[in-house]
């Protein structure tokens, strides 16, 4: 374990006091970051006896020498030289200390003396040290006392010359980062202040949950802890709370992290996805609906089916209808004002059709002029000859355009869900070819297959 830095040293205290009326001062030498800037002041005479005690308080590199020799050093001096004994031989002080000019030269009777050298270390490479050293009296004998601090690296102070090195990292890692220790927030980096609206004197000390986690996901804690321990890290897609209540959707990304030696801290990082998830949506949303009318295509029209059909299975009770509908005398709008004002036919047909429905209903639109209804929890027969003629009611009121005034009716087939389907796929084809029948009769009908195979049965009964 190396001592503290001059720096550390600094914020914690500047002084020492080491005898009745002695005291150890560290103090500021110069501003220049690139040179020696710090060194103590030794408030004391040779008279002044100092106890081996006394310096072992300290908070610093002490060594006592005497002619020569290095005769005694406290805890930090040992552990920084790599050195375990508290007796050690006498060693010289060009084995210990090196100045840029060679050896150190001990101050002279009455002198003090600040200096940079090198602390010679045996397994190790030389840790350089700014210092002072004064004449005093050590166990009833004139010594010399010399007082060490760790210089801070050229590097470090060009890399670093405000704040900690730690810090500067946080701040320039992409995404918001957070770390924590307990739970609670050691340190929030820039970009984490920009997301949530908390600024570090904000969020310091105050738990990362109660910030930023939803009310609703508290189990994530548990998600994630369950992650680190299985895999030694975790990710999550979930969301965040800002400071103004509002959810952002985020990648979250934690890891442990050791802090002080001891277990319990994390680094998280928060990025935002919520660009990602629209586009993801948007596709989604693409890939089961019309790209016109916003309706339901043949793919989630027939997916709903199928579930209506399975549930119809575990309850008989529970009916449900299929309407194909194909508009009457759309091909006439389309070639006498033109493919928009056909689009804006079929944006006006669809409305009409949702406006005839239930929530819990779908409607979806096949191409070109084929529209389908998939009408749920049917209670009668009379109560879908209803439906069909409120939609034939609806689709045949005029339409007003910039084109000019267009008319469509509906030609409608309906298939009654029975136990005799095998699959939604089935039931749509019956409804296809029930539209189909209407059409025979003239427009603006409707007709109903009852069941699988009916209309074979009546074209049977025909023969």
């Amino acid at each position: 374990m190396l001592p503290m830095n001059v720096e550390r040293i600094l914020s914690m205290r500047q002084s020492v006091e080491i005898a009745g009326g002695a005291e150890v001062r560290l103090e500021r030498v110069s501003e220049d970051t690139a040179q020696s800037h710090f060194g103590f002041t030794l408030n004391a005479d040779e008279s002044c006896g100092i106890s081996s005690g006394m310096l072992e308080a300290m908070p610093c590199l002490a060594l006592i020498a005497r002619d020569g020799l290095v005769i005694w050093r406290n805890g930090l001096a040992r552990r920084a030289s790599g050195l375990t004994h508290v007796a050690l031989a006498p060693v010289t002080l060009e084995q210990v200390l090196s100045g840029s000019d060679g050896a150190f030269e001990v101050p002279a009777e009455g002198q003090r003396i600040r200096f940079d050298c090198r602390l010679l270390r045996p397994h190790g490479p030389s840790m350089p040290v700014s210092g002072a050293a004064q004449r005093i009296n050590f166990r009833g004998e004139s010594a010399t006392l010399l007082l060490l601090l760790e210089q801070a690296q050229e590097a470090e102070v060009e890399a670093a010359p405000e704040g900690s090195f730690l810090e500067d990292v946080l701040d320039a890692t992409p995404g918001a980062t957070v770390v924590t220790h307990g739970g609670r927030v050691l340190h929030v980096n820039a970009e984490f202040s920009k997301m949530f609206d908390y600024s570090q004197l904000e969020s310091v000390g105050q738990f990362l949950d109660d910030l930023v986690l939803p009310d609703g996901r508290m189990h994530e804690a548990e998600m994630i802890e369950h992650q680190l321990g299985r895999m030694g890290r975790a990710t999550l897609e979930t969301q965040r709370r800002t400071r103004t209540g509002h959810n952002l959707d985020v990648l979250v990304m934690v890891s442990p992290l050791r802090l002080g030696g001891e277990a319990g801290g994390q680094f998280v990082t928060y990025r935002d996805i919520h660009v990602e998830k629209e586009e993801e949506a948007r596709l989604r949303h693409s890939a089961l609906h019309d790209g016109l009318t916003g309706l339901a295509n043949r793919g989630l029209f027939l997916n709903r089916a199928e579930l209506m059909l399975s549930r119809l299975r575990r309850r008989p009770d529970r009916g449900f209808a299929i309407f194909f509908i194909d508009l009457d005398g759309f091909k006439k709008v389309n070639d006498k004002l033109g493919h928009a004002a056909g689009d804006a036919v079929l944006l006006e047909v669809a409305a009409r059709i949702l406006r005839c429905v239930r929530p819990q209903d779908t409607v979806a639109r096949f191409g070109g002029d084929e529209f389908a209804l998939l009408l749920d929890e049917t209670g009668s027969l009379a109560e879908v000859n209803r439906v069909a003629l409120r939609l034939q009611t609806e689709i045949s009121v005029e339409i007003a355009l910039e084109a000019g005034a267009a008319r469509v009716g509906a030609s409608i087939g309906i298939a009654l869900a029975a136990n005799g389907y095998e699959d939604a796929d089935a039931m749509l084809q019956d409804a296809d070819r029930a539209m189909y029948e209407a059409k025979k009769r003239g427009k603006g009908q409707h007709q109903i297959c009852h069941e699988p195979g009916y209309f074979d049965a009546v074209e049977d009964s025909k023969v």
